[in-house]
């Protein structure tokens, strides 16, 4: 696993939990030279953690520094409208991270969504402070829904970490 995380910018990993169809999948997400990515073994899989200290542990290990606090990706609550755009936001990207990671197909990357991910963007990014929801139009939200539709294709990779 050394000569995998000497890909890992400045040896900084950030700590996530994803939820999905009941599940949790505690991981850790980072940065290289080309990309942001989530701790992988090979081409195939994505590996979590049983615990916290079991995480700490393989960070200590590899000499890895954990920085800020689990952020949490929420998979299991329903998008409707009005919309949480930064959850939204938030779950569109890793999806994103997910597929470019292992070389996928995402359906978010297509130009038809690009004027609804700089909505998204936008929402995230406002100059003055706005709702933490927003009612998007009925073709937005058909467009959301179909961008998660295939979640668990990127989701369902997770494999348990062992030494």
């Amino acid at each position: 696993m050394k000569d995998f995380c000497s890909c890992i910018e400045n040896r900084i990993v950030y700590p996530i939990l994803i939820k999905n169809n009941g599940n949790s999948y505690l991981t850790l997400y980072y940065y290289t030279k080309r990309s942001d990515s989530i701790l992988h073994k090979d081409a195939k899989n994505l590996l979590r953690f049983q615990s916290i200290e079991e995480m700490e542990h393989f960070c200590k290990i590899n000499e890895l520094t954990i920085k800020n606090d689990v952020v949490e990706y929420d998979f299991d609550t329903p998008i409707s409208n009005p919309i949480d755009y930064k959850r939204v936001l938030d779950n569109w990207n890793l999806l994103n991270t997910i597929a470019g990671t292992f070389g996928m197909f995402f359906e978010g990357d297509l130009k038809k969504y690009t004027p609804l991910y700089d909505l998204l963007f936008r929402l995230n990014t406002p100059v003055e402070s706005i709702p933490l929801t927003y009612d998007v139009s009925e073709k937005y939200l058909k467009y959301i829904l179909k961008v998660f539709r295939k979640k668990d294709r990127f989701l369902a990779k997770f494999e348990l970490y062992s030494e």
